[in-house]
């Protein structure tokens, strides 16, 4: 979980990270690493806005202000919503809206101002100390809530990959990828990466091969 403040405590998760890449001892993600796969993202895919499902304490929010024109980060629970949006408020660029993720994405996107989007779903009930909605994880649905909105998006990370199909109430693995392929289809590239799945438009130059009509006959 992210902590308020905690800065020298994420690097150190950092470091952790990094020696468990080199050592092939992949583990969780520290919370830096998280950021820097969403920053990576941004760089790649030119998304100036971020959407958050997941406040919590405000942390992620208020490191990704650095890089995002805007951020709206959107909170279930009423008092970490209050908490989140208190410690935020230094931060002009941030707006945290208290609401149910699954109403909220479509009314935020459906904003005229709202484009080049980069959406990170970490929305999720957490054993007691978030709030737990109609649903432990409503990621697939929240996919399906962007087929409309596909044309402003330019990414999206789906957070805690390891979770799904496993821990109680969650969806299968294989119903997050269906989402995702349904909604995005070959328009965006999907990739998945400490702990994270990763979709983002290809460029607009860059189309998928053609299968050959005798590719499976060929196959051995």
């Amino acid at each position: 979980m992210n902590k308020q403040g905690a800065f020298l405590q994420a690097l150190g998760g950092q470091l952790v990270d990094l020696y468990r890449l080199v050592t092939f001892k992949i583990s969780v993600p520290h919370s830096v690493s998280k950021l820097r796969n969403i920053n990576s993202l941004r760089k790649k895919t030119g998304a100036r806005i971020m959407i958050e499902t997941g406040t919590y304490l405000g942390v992620t929010a208020m490191r990704c202000a650095r890089f995002f024109e805007k951020v709206y980060t959107i909170e279930l629970d009423h008092e970490l919503a209050k908490r989140a949006a208190e410690w935020l408020g230094s931060r002009r660029n941030v707006e945290v809206i208290q609401g149910d993720a699954l109403q909220m994405l479509p009314r935020v996107l459906a904003r005229s101002d709202v484009d080049d989007v980069l959406i990170f779903l970490d929305g999720h009930f957490s054993g007691g100390i978030t709030a737990h909605g109609d649903h432990a994880e409503p990621a697939v649905l929240e996919v399906d809530a962007l087929v409309p909105f596909k044309h402003k998006i330019r990414a999206v990370i789906v957070d805690d990959w390891r979770c799904f199909g496993w821990d109680a109430g969650w969806p299968k693995k294989s119903e997050l990828i269906a989402s995702i392929e349904r909604c995005f289809g070959n328009d965006f590239e999907t990739m998945i990466h400490l702990d994270q799945v990763l979709i983002a438009r290809r460029p607009a130059n860059v189309k998928p091969p053609k299968a050959s009509p005798n590719s499976e006959a060929a196959a051995p």
